[in-house]
């Protein structure tokens, strides 16, 4: 028989003790530290409150923030976070915040780092001169096309009525007037005779100067 009889009284006083080893780790200071990585950006806009977490599983968490300068490859640290995440706030953003920010978490005697969000400073949109909806804007715009209808319809309409009024109650009247009217009274019959009788008189005055039979005609010398 293979390692006789002495090998077989060890194998339970071998698993008995790593038993005992895996029990004595379950415990929270045996689990191995994690740390979340983190989103890679956060957008913030200028003036309004930044938040920043650092999740992990340690049970008496001590978080330090880091602002990573990529200018001189320095990193000073601005705070400790508050609470199981960790979390840092900065109540209102300006344009010196903006960096990538890192965390630092310890825990029993364990250090693990995030990899690290960039935060961004996003500048707000200049504000127009008549902060107005698209609804709004329609109404007014619905509301000047009737006004400039009904400043171009309503007079020329009016005229139109009134010229007709005019016509109706005037140009009538006209008209028979100058019907009625004799354009023959008060002209003298007589008067026209005698200036027919004359014009006829007048016509023997004239001669044809083709049929003249021009003589011994002698110009006068001035």
């Amino acid at each position: 028989m293979l390692g006789g009889p002495g090998v077989l009284p060890a194998l339970p006083a071998t698993i008995c003790g790593l038993f005992l080893l895996s029990a004595a780790c379950l415990g929270p200071g045996c689990q191995a530290l994690w740390v979340h990585g983190g989103p890679p950006s956060v957008t913030v806009s200028l003036g309004d409150e930044a938040r920043l977490q650092c999740k992990n599983n340690a049970t008496r968490p001590n978080v330090t923030w880091w602002l990573i300068i990529q200018g001189n490859h320095s990193y000073p640290p601005v705070g400790s976070g508050q609470g199981s995440k960790g979390e840092w706030t900065i109540p209102k953003v300006n344009k010196s915040h903006g960096g990538v920010y890192q965390c630092r978490v310890e825990d029993n005697g364990q250090s693990m780092s995030s990899c690290g969000t960039y935060l961004r400073i996003r500048e707000p949109p200049p504000r127009p001169f008549l902060d107005m909806g698209e609804g709004t804007k329609n109404r007014i715009i619905t509301a000047e096309g009737i006004i400039l209808l009904f400043c171009a319809v309503v007079p020329g309409t009016l005229l139109l009525f009134r010229k007709r009024w005019q016509n109706e109650r005037f140009g009538v009247d006209t008209q028979d007037d100058y019907e009625d009217e004799n354009l023959y009274e008060g002209l003298n019959i007589d008067d026209c005779s005698m200036y027919e009788d004359i014009s006829r008189g007048l016509q023997g005055t004239y001669q044809d100067v083709g049929s003249l039979h021009i003589g011994d005609v002698q110009l006068e010398k001035p």
